[in-house]
């Protein structure tokens, strides 16, 4: 099982603190099957396509994914993903 923590407004959007995840492969294999579990709206922050860039901060196990291998880093379970929308300032 992966476990799966939500923060600011991608908690609103999923309606939970954390869930877990029977998942395999990769983070870009989980993102699908959160899109799956939550629908359209979350699939939209977090499926990135060549058209549009990821809309949140994923870490994995405490490291940010982009240095562990990006939607391309491996899964095994017991792992720990946190997911945080991109926070904008000025």
């Amino acid at each position: 099982m992966i476990r799966v923590s939500f923060f600011g407004m991608v908690r609103g959007i999923v309606r939970e603190k954390e869930t877990q995840v029977e998942a395999e492969g990769t983070v870009a294999d989980l993102l699908e099957v959160l899109s799956g579990r939550y629908g359209l709206r979350f699939g939209e922050k977090v499926l990135k396509t060549p058209e549009r860039e990821l809309q949140l901060i994923l870490i994995l196990n405490g490291r940010h994914i982009e240095h562990i291998g990006g939607l391309a880093a491996p899964l095994k379970k017991g792992d720990h993903l946190a997911v945080f929308p991109l926070v904008g300032g000025g």
